[in-house]
């Protein structure tokens, strides 16, 4: 499998997970808060020894609350019930129904919804006691929460490749920087020689001569230009003297190859060389 292929099955299956989790959740708080509509419909009837049956779901977006009792209740009462505690966990469009328990017949209704008009025909009745359910049917919101979980993947899944596409290159570009001298290999930017098991660390100097020795392997590199391009570039001015300190510690650092040689020519500057 690639890892592109594994990439779009792990952002597949945390989509799932994620909307199996919240869906959950969601209908356990719903269930609650129905529950609790129930016992404050008693309540409001001064009843404080009847039971709230189990919640029970008549279809996707319809729950019935029944009691195990005759119930009584006004209009209003249970206008302000419903309103209050659906509100409190952010459900503003919903269908309330009072039906009688053996005939289904619709005692009172009404709607209430935060983006249209709310309709209460039944308001300011008295309702007699008797069976009732409350049956309340959650209106459906426009949700583009799907459509976030389609384009997060179609965005992320591209910048995720260029990502991985860069980083492999960068790390091709840092091996191609292990420049090959003889048994070494010259790692510049980390300005260390590495040779086998042994690792040798370089100055910011050391590194630079090597470099400018390297570019211009078994050609003379004039002293005057040596010492411009190490020290002179970097507003120090510094003697022949000190180049031949520079050249001397960067012979011991090399000196676990005796194939490479930095030869001193007389007069006219330096030259690396790498015998075969």
């Amino acid at each position: 499998m690639s890892t592109k292929t594994q990439i779009h099955l792990g952002f597949y299956l945390l989509f799932l997970l994620s909307t199996t989790m919240v869906g959950n959740a969601e209908k356990k708080e719903l269930e609650v808060v129905l529950r609790q509509i129930g016992h404050r419909v008693l309540d409001s009837s001064g009843d404080s020894t009847s039971r709230v049956l189990p919640i029970e779901l008549k279809n996707e977006n319809t729950y019935v609350i029944s009691f195990d009792k005759p119930i009584y209740i006004t209009s209003d009462s249970l206008y302000n019930i419903m309103c209050y505690e659906l509100g409190r966990v952010g459900i503003g469009d919903f269908i309330t129904e009072l039906k009688g328990c053996n005939t289904e017949n619709v005692v009172l209704s009404f709607l209430y919804s935060q983006s249209l008009d709310s309709i209460t025909p039944c308001g300011g009745r008295n309702i007699p006691k008797g069976c009732y359910t409350i049956e309340i049917t959650m209106l459906k919101k426009e949700n583009h929460l799907w459509l976030a979980w389609i384009l997060i993947p179609l965005i992320l899944i591209p910048l995720l490749y260029i990502y991985y596409r860069k980083t492999k290159k960068r790390s091709s570009e840092t091996i191609t920087k292990l420049l090959p001298l003889g048994t070494y290999r010259f790692d510049i930017q980390n300005r260390e020689l590495l040779h086998i098991a042994h690792k040798e660390s370089l100055t910011e100097k050391e590194a630079k001569l090597l470099s400018i020795l390297l570019a211009g392997i078994n050609e003379i590199q004039n002293r005057d230009y040596l010492m411009n391009e190490i020290w002179t570039d970097s507003g120090i001015m510094v003697v022949p003297k000190n180049l031949d300190v520079l050249v001397s510690k960067l012979r011991k650092k090399l000196s676990l190859d005796e194939n490479i040689k930095i030869t001193n020519v007389h007069g006219v500057g330096y030259k690396l060389e790498v015998m075969e």
